[in-house]
Parts: C-alpha cells; sequence; structure tokens
C-alpha cells in the first residue's frame, strides 16, 4: 500500500432540506478532518460536495496508517526503587508488574526533576482502513440534526433515508456497514438524466465521473456558480443590457443550488399589469414562494421577468418555462385579489380584530399589546424629542395588517404591508414609515429603522415582548428561544447604539411594568431583563475584538444606557493602548485593594492639606484638583476617551505618591486623610470605568 492516498466518503439519501444542505456538508468535513487529527492521520486537503441527494467528503493524500507511538511511563523514583543491596523494592516490583514486565526490563528516565525508573513501549501505528469506518460513524453522529428519521424496519436514524454508501480509500473499499448500508464503490448520477451506477475505480475521480457520465455537479461552489453565471447569460439574452440579476441575500441562492443537481437557468415572464402590485409582494412571490430571481432594470426597478433554475436539461424548454409563468400568474393574481379586497378596510378598523387574536395565553391579545404598544412608543418619544402623536398613532395601528388577506398568505410581509395600507388610508408619512420599519432589524447584520419614529416603534415592540415574557418567567434557556428574545436584544442594542439613542433601559423597562394591567408573577423581571441585555452585549463587542476586561470594566458601574456604555468601552479600548494605563491600571488595583479593606469610620469629610507631609501628597492633591474640574465638563458631553486623556497625566504624581507616602501611618489623621486622598483618585477615574479591571 502507498504512504498515502485519496479517501471518499460518499452517503446518498432521499432528497435533503435544501436550507440545511450548505452547513450539514460543510459541519460532514469538520467533523470528518477533526477526528482524523486527533488520530493523527495526516492529509494534504479536505473537500465537501453536497446536492440535493448526496453527502460527500474528499480527504486527498491521508496517510495509510497512523505514526508509531512510543509510550512511556514514570514509575519510582531511582533512589527509592532499589534497597541497599540493589535488589527491587516492593514499589518497583508493583509498577513493572503493572506494565507486564520484569523489573531488569525497565529503564531509567532522566529528566530536570532527577532519575526515574520507567517503562518504554513502542506501538504500532494502525491502518487507515480499520480506523476510518469508526471515525465516519461518529461523525455522522455529530451532525447538527435537530430531527432524525428512522425508515423501513431498521432503527438507523439519519436526516433523510439513506440508500448507498461509498467509502473509498484510493482504489480499495473500505469495508463497513454505515447507516444500514453496505459500502460500495458504486454510485449514481442523476435522477431522471443518467440514473445507471457509476463505478468508481479511484476516490479522486469522483466529482469528475459524477459530472461526465452522471448529469451531477457535485461541487456545491461549481453549481452555485454555475447558477449564477447561467442566470447572468439568460438575462443578457433575453434582455441584452436591460436587467441585471436581483439577489437579497446568498441565502435564496444556497437555497436554490441545494435544490438542483444539473442547474439549467430559463428565463420566464409575467404580465405587465402585476407591477401595480408593491414590489415587495412581487419579490416575495418570486423568491420565498417560487425560488425565482427576480430581474431589476439598471434604476433598479422591478421588470416582468423571472429566472428559474431547471433541474433537468430539457428539449422543451419553452414548455418548462410556460409552466412555471402559469404557476407565477396564480401566485400573483391571488396577490393582486387580496391587495385590492384588504384596502377597502382601512387599519384603524382592522384594529379591532385583534381582540380576538391571542399574542400570548398570559400576556392578553394583539390588540392589548397595541395598546401597550402605542404608550409605551409615546414615553420613549418624549425620552428622544420624537412626535408623540405620531409615535401614539403608529404603536395603536402597529399590529393591525396582520389581520389582512395578504400578511395571512404572505407572513413575510408583515410591516411592509401595512405600510402601504398606512399610505393608501392617508396616514403621515412617518406613521406608514414606522409600520414599515417596525420589525428592523430582522437578523444579524441586517438593516436598522432610519426614521425617528419607526426608531420609536421598533423598540416599543421589542421591550414590550421581552418584559412581558420575563414577567411570566419564560426565559430563554439553552439553545431554546421561542420567542426569539436573544435576536430582539440585540436589535434593541443595535437601534440605540449605531443609531445613536441614549435610552435609559431601567426607565423604559420600569415604565413597561407599569403598562401591564396586572402585576407580573416574576418580580425581578427588570434586573434579569437588564442582565440578559448585558449578556447579549458581552457577545456582540467579543466578536467586534473587545477584550472581556475592557467590557468588564465598563459594566463594573452599573450603566444601563448602551450608548453610554457602547462609548465608554471606545475609550477604554484606546486608553489600554497608552504607556501609561499598565501603571494607572496597577495603581487603581492597589487603591481599590487598600478601601476595600478600610473599615474605619472617617471623622473628616474632606481632604485637609495641614495633614500633608510629602510634596508628593501635595502634588496628587492638586492635580486631583485641577482633573476633577476638566473630567466634570467632559463626562458631561460623554467624552470619555478625552477623559482618559486627562487621567493618564495623573502616572508621574500617583507613582511619586505611592514611593514616597506610607498611607497606612499610625497617625489617624493623616491615615484618614490620605484614604480621603486615594477616595477621590478612585473616584476619578470611576466617572468613566473600573481601571483596576483592566489586565
Amino acid at each position: 500500500m502507498n504512504q498515502y492516498d485519496d479517501f471518499l466518503i460518499e452517503i446518498l439519501t432521499e432528497e435533503l432540506p435544501p436550507k440545511a444542505l450548505l452547513k450539514l456538508a460543510k459541519a460532514l468535513c469538520q467533523q470528518i478532518t477533526e477526528r482524523l487529527c486527533q488520530l493523527h492521520l495526516t492529509f494534504h486537503e479536505a473537500k465537501f460536495f453536497a446536492t440535493p441527494r448526496r453527502l460527500a467528503v474528499l480527504i486527498s493524500r491521508l496517510s495509510a496508517a497512523q505514526p508509531d507511538q512510543l509510550i512511556e511511563r514514570k514509575g519510582p523514583a531511582k533512589n527509592t526503587a532499589f534497597d541497599q543491596q540493589g535488589n527491587p523494592s516492593p514499589a518497583l516490583i508493583g509498577f513493572a508488574r503493572s506494565c507486564g514486565v520484569k523489573p531488569t526490563d525497565l529503564i531509567t528516565i532522566t529528566n530536570h526533576q532527577g532519575e526515574w525508573m520507567g517503562f518504554q513501549q513502542k506501538l504500532p501505528g494502525k491502518n487507515v482502513i480499520k480506523l476510518i469506518p469508526d471515525v465516519i460513524v461518529q461523525a455522522l453522529a455529530a451532525l447538527p440534526i435537530p430531527k432524525r428519521m428512522r425508515w423501513g424496519e431498521s432503527e438507523m436514524q439519519f436526516i433523510r433515508p439513506v440508500h448507498h454508501v461509498v467509502m473509498l480509500y484510493g482504489e480499495e473499499i473500505v469495508d463497513a456497514t454505515i447507516l444500514g448500508c453496505q459500502t460500495t464503490r458504486v454510485t449514481y448520477g442523476h435522477r431522471f438524466l443518467a440514473p445507471e451506477a457509476i463505478t468508481l475505480s479511484h476516490a479522486a475521480l469522483y466529482s469528475s465521473l459524477l459530472e461526465t457520465q452522471g448529469y451531477v455537479i457535485a461541487d456545491f461552489a461549481k453549481r452555485r456558480d454555475l447558477i449564477y453565471q447561467q442566470s447572468e447569460k439568460c438575462i443578457l439574452d433575453k434582455l441584452q443590457n436591460r436587467g441585471h440579476l436581483y439577489i437579497t441575500d446568498d441565502e435564496l441562492l444556497d437555497e436554490v443550488t441545494g435544490l438542483v443537481e444539473w442547474p439549467v437557468a430559463l428565463c420566464g415572464q409575467f404580465d405587465d399589469s402585476f407591477l401595480t402590485l408593491p414590489t415587495e409582494v412581487l419579490i416575495s412571490a418570486m423568491q420565498d414562494h417560487q425560488r425565482y430571481f427576480p430581474i431589476m432594470d439598471n434604476n433598479d426597478k422591478l421588470l416582468p421577468y423571472f429566472i428559474t433554475i431547471s433541474n433537468i436539461q430539457s428539449s422543451h424548454s419553452a414548455n418548462v418555462i410556460h409552466g412555471n409563468e402559469r404557476v407565477l400568474r396564480a401566485r400573483l393574481a391571488d396577490a393582486a385579489f387580496f391587495y385590492e379586497t384588504d384596502k377597502k378596510e382601512s387599519l384603524e378598523k382592522r384594529v379591532e380584530h385583534l381582540r380576538g387574536i391571542i399574542f400570548q395565553a398570559k400576556l392578553g391579545t394583539l390588540y392589548e399589546k397595541s395598546e401597550r404598544i402605542s404608550k409605551i412608543a409615546a414615553y420613549i418619544a418624549t425620552k428622544i424629542a420624537a412626535n408623540i402623536d405620531e409615535a401614539t398613532r403608529a404603536g395603536w395601528l402597529s399590529k393591525a395588517d396582520l389581520t389582512t388577506h395578504m400578511v395571512n398568505e404572505f407572513p413575510e410581509l408583515q410591516g411592509i404591508m401595512g405600510y402601504y395600507y398606512a399610505l393608501h388610508d392617508k396616514e403621515s408619512n412617518h406613521v406608514a414609515m414606522a409600520l414599515k420599519e417596525q420589525y428592523l432589524p430582522r437578523f444579524a447584520g441586517d438593516n436598522l429603522p432610519q426614521h425617528p419614529i419607526g426608531e420609536v416603534l421598533a423598540l416599543a415592540d421589542r421591550v414590550d415582548t421581552l418584559i412581558g415574557t420575563f414577567g411570566i418567567n419564560q426565559l430563554p434557556t439553552g439553545d431554546k428561544d421561542p420567542y426569539g428574545l436573544r435576536r430582539m436584544a440585540l436589535g434593541i442594542l443595535r437601534i440605540l447604539i449605531e443609531n445613536n439613542i441614549a435610552l435609559d433601559l431601567q426607565e423604559i423597562f420600569e415604565y413597561v411594568v407599569s403598562c401591564y394591567a396586572a402585576p407580573f408573577e416574576n418580580t425581578s423581571c427588570v434586573p434579569q431583563a437588564l442582565f440578559f441585555l448585558q449578556e447579549r452585549m458581552r457577545s456582540w463587542y467579543q466578536e467586534q475584538g473587545v477584550t472581556p476586561d475592557v467590557f468588564a470594566a465598563v459594566v463594573a458601574l452599573g450603566i444601563t444606557k448602551p450608548l453610554d456604555v457602547h462609548l465608554r468601552i471606545k475609550a477604554v479600548q484606546a486608553f489600554k493602548k497608552l504607556s501609561e494605563a499598565d501603571a494607572l491600571s496597577i495603581a487603581n488595583k492597589r487603591v481599590s485593594n487598600i478601601l476595600s479593606k478600610y473599615t474605619d469610620t472617617i471623622a473628616a469629610k474632606d481632604i485637609n492639606p495641614i495633614f500633608f507631609e510629602s510634596p508628593a501628597e501635595h502634588e496628587l492633591a492638586n492635580q486631583l484638583e485641577l482633573k476633577s474640574q476638566a473630567v466634570a465638563g467632559l463626562c458631561k458631553s460623554a467624552k470619555y476617551d478625552e477623559v482618559l486623556l486627562q487621567l493618564a497625566e495623573l502616572r508621574q504624581p500617583v507613582d511619586d505618591f505611592f514611593d514616597k507616602v506610607m498611607v497606612m501611618t499610625e497617625d489617624r489623621q493623616r491615615r484618614e486623610n490620605r484614604i480621603l486622598l486615594l477616595s477621590k483618585l478612585r473616584a476619578i477615574f470611576l466617572q468613566v470605568a473600573d481601571i483596576a479591571l483592566l489586565q
């Protein structure tokens, strides 16, 4: 056998869920490679393959066997291993017995600690053919599959029923039973274009044979790129240079890639009359419901064309296009009917329908939620100088579009349809825009509300749900978060920080509690919700590269204004890079320890220069007085970076103080005066952060 060769595993299944396909393929590749590394099996490269019917991993130049291992065990120290006559001690005899050898077979091991009696054994590395089946079984068991299924009479479980398993090391079949299937070298091509068996003579030929003989492009990335290129070519052939592919995010492209093995892009058309519908309706019908790609003109206006990706190369492509056009036409005709029907009843009247829709059993109906959101929005508006009447109105109408036919059919358009219906009802543009922006951001990295009333409504909706859910003890646990509170918390933080809104969440949360008719069973919901937000903020900043000590230094002050926390974190990050930072951090730790241990009552209220003995005390006191005046004004303006630059200048006076002054002198008046001086030093730093916590 060669020293290394290529290894292939392919799991051929029923159609896999397209949205999860890429994640599964990556996870399988990662699980296999991690286990190979743990077994000290080397390889050159690992590549995953994924189609609707198969998951595969190809490991190139995988070593044929583990390297030999030298096992070393350390026994008793040499000076205690033998008696005066040189005979083995009982400890040495017992150690030799545990190793399965005689005492004379043991060797002397020397290290920096001394000499020891020990045992060395060379274990030959195992063959990869024997090791790999267990690697695959463990990797498959570790895949992130929320719900596994069984099929037939087998007890095997996987995300979908498994038909065949290919497992090759070079030209050799790795003999094993995986997911109830005996491994083989035979795979199968496209279900319709090439259903015949394909025999793989070598693992490395996998993707090329599937493509040339089986009409399957197994490489996910290659198939994805091909879909995009074919789509753009279709548009060019159909519209010349008048249009381009419209893809809102990569998820749709990944999902479509997960639906086909042999992609063929086709360009269809729909009636111009449907362009009178809101653009979002048309895009949703195409993307979310039919997995089509919309086409925009050069001014980013929707054109009456779309791209659909077929899984077969048909000689009658016109019939395929016509079938897709007919399906979309029916969907858009329904949407047009819903749109016209919904406009016959105003959002104002629709609010009454919310009385019959339960938001949460213990938190009441959507009508009651709308009442609360209206009050909370008005309260927040007073805090940020937004229009109170518009905030109140937006809160009142915020959930009305949930009663429309359109949102019932296209749930992803909630809020968006509220915007269009509000404009139709002659509501103010600010109210209409707020209805559209209330659900932003929908996911990590999504856009934020950009209008004041939109910001107010987005915050009001989230804090109502957050406090209400905490109030009835429905807190997220582990990976369970049925109300999406983690996402809501991050949304609140992003809106406040990225849009520069200086709101005190403790005030807001306490007001939200007062908006509920009945008292909560969980009376600690406000502090718990604040801590929950703080933990989400901690994770968010860690992802941005903020070190834990910087975050801890700021949150130690118990600030409940996220924007203020953010400004302080940025200032402390910059301060930490200064040459003075380490010395001042150490000094603050020392001051903190002294103050925490000093429990005597101090009669004096102010620092008295009469009790100074050293010029270092005078200098530190003078500098603190000067800095106090400067810092007070800068803190009011939230210029924390400038505050810390000012305080960095205290390094020398602080160093001199600790070098030349004994704080805990036996003279009580001088001791207390110095404690007051250190308290002032500590307090001036605590106006920004607890610098003592910096590492």
